[in-house]
């Protein structure tokens, strides 16, 4: 807890293992992912090639060299502290190679009860479009057996969201199917982008979104930056700053106008869907937006609408803060606390881990962010029990090193 407070973490990243392909890839595919390697021959973290393309442009849309040698790392949000990068909050999990140890040491860190994992590397794995579907579902599947076991070292407080092979529906829905029933996953994750050119509310996704309402999951969108299929590159090209503000707010903007205004609310009335890492002060206005042009085109463009832009946002979508944005009281007043999450971002270098809920507690009074700290347990259908569980296992915790300096 923080202060008293329950709270889940909606989004908090794991660093996948260098090793994780030639432990869990099918051994009919690795001969199509390439890992960069050291001096002693073995894997270590870089660029990943997958039949012949790294998994994302920025290297090679990257045209001058980032900062490499530790310096000043500045913010001008007054709340947020700095950022990761050359503080040395992270130590104690480059120590541990960013194992399950680690995550829980950042998880009481933060004052975390529950946090829901989603990739790091992984975003960027399969984000391109007409990638072979069989090599899709064999990355997502060694991702998915990786994360589930990554998981067991405490599986009460450790949940994790499915990486789903969406170049083929059917084989996604296999994916989600086996993750939930056997690996316990409580939802999947993709990016906003088009992917094959199939726009977020065509019937191509019907059987993927009937299946996350039968099993009671969340849709996680999260966007990165550098996919393959990304409009930004081309528009914005190699300056990843560009990128980076455009891709994590406009490509969420342009999934929440397919959902709603295309139906798939109306038709998965229980369906839940996060929008995450992508702050929220965008929604009150983009709704604000789609109901003026209501009147002059639901009947005509959209005849099939029976509520309100606001009232399919509230009744099926959570939006993500990260604690220190100046405008997130405001916003809860206009789409309300208790559709708005919080994410941690635990390690990204973006991230202001561990201050994070600290943050939020002094921006906005206790009673709101009560319910942005347990935004996450409505979007996740987490209840009694969970909490229950998930203390439980922090109590067993406490003696030993995972809660540790």
């Amino acid at each position: 807890m923080k202060d008293g407070l329950r709270f889940v973490d909606c989004d908090m990243h794991i660093m996948e293992p260098v090793d994780l392909f030639d432990r869990y890839l099918d051994a009919r595919f690795k001969d199509r992912v390439n890992l960069q390697v050291g001096a002693d021959g073995r894997p270590r973290r870089g660029t990943i090639v997958i039949d012949g393309l790294p998994t994302t442009q920025d290297a090679e849309l990257q045209q001058y060299r980032k900062r490499n040698r530790p310096g000043t790392t500045h913010s001008t949000q007054p709340l947020s502290g700095s950022r990761l990068a050359d503080t040395g909050r992270l130590d104690f999990a480059i120590d541990r190679k960013y194992n399950a140890e680690a995550q829980v040491m950042g998880m009481a860190m933060e004052g975390v009860d529950i946090a829901v994992l989603y990739p790091t590397t992984g975003l960027s794995l399969i984000a391109r479009n007409n990638l072979d579907p069989q090599l899709s579902l064999a990355l997502c599947r060694a991702y998915n057996n990786w994360i589930h076991e990554f998981c067991r070292y405490s599986p009460e407080r450790l949940k994790f969201v499915a990486m789903l092979p969406v170049h083929d529906v059917h084989l996604a829905s296999r994916e989600l199917v086996r993750c939930v029933r056997e690996l316990g996953a409580v939802g999947s994750f993709i990016r906003p982008n088009l992917v094959n050119g199939h726009y977020w509310h065509s019937n191509y996704w019907d059987p993927l979104l009937s299946l996350h309402e039968e099993l009671d999951v969340t849709w996680g969108f999260h966007e990165g930056t550098g996919a393959w299929y990304s409009y930004f590159n081309e528009l914005y090209g190699e300056n990843r700053f560009y990128r980076h503000v455009a891709s994590h707010w406009i490509e969420m903007q342009q999934a929440l106008i397919a959902m709603i205004i295309g139906g798939v609310f109306e038709f998965h009335p229980k369906l839940r869907v996060g929008f995450l890492e992508a702050q929220n002060s965008w929604v009150p206005g983009l709704l604000s937006r789609i109901e003026w042009d209501y009147p002059q085109y639901r009947d005509s463009h959209a005849p099939y609408l029976s509520m309100t832009p606001r009232e399919y946002f509230r009744r099926n979508c959570w939006a993500a803060v990260e604690g220190s944005e100046p405008e997130i009281e405001a916003t809860a007043g206009l789409i309300g606390a208790d559709r708005m999450c919080i994410s941690t971002d635990y390690p990204h270098f973006d991230s202001n881990f561990p201050h994070v809920s600290t943050n939020l507690l002094k921006n906005v009074p206790r009673e709101i962010a009560a319910q942005i700290f347990m935004g996450g347990a409505h979007l996740y259908a987490f209840g009694e029990r969970h909490f229950r569980e998930a203390a439980q296992a922090a109590d067993r915790q406490l003696g030993g090193v995972a809660v540790g300096g």
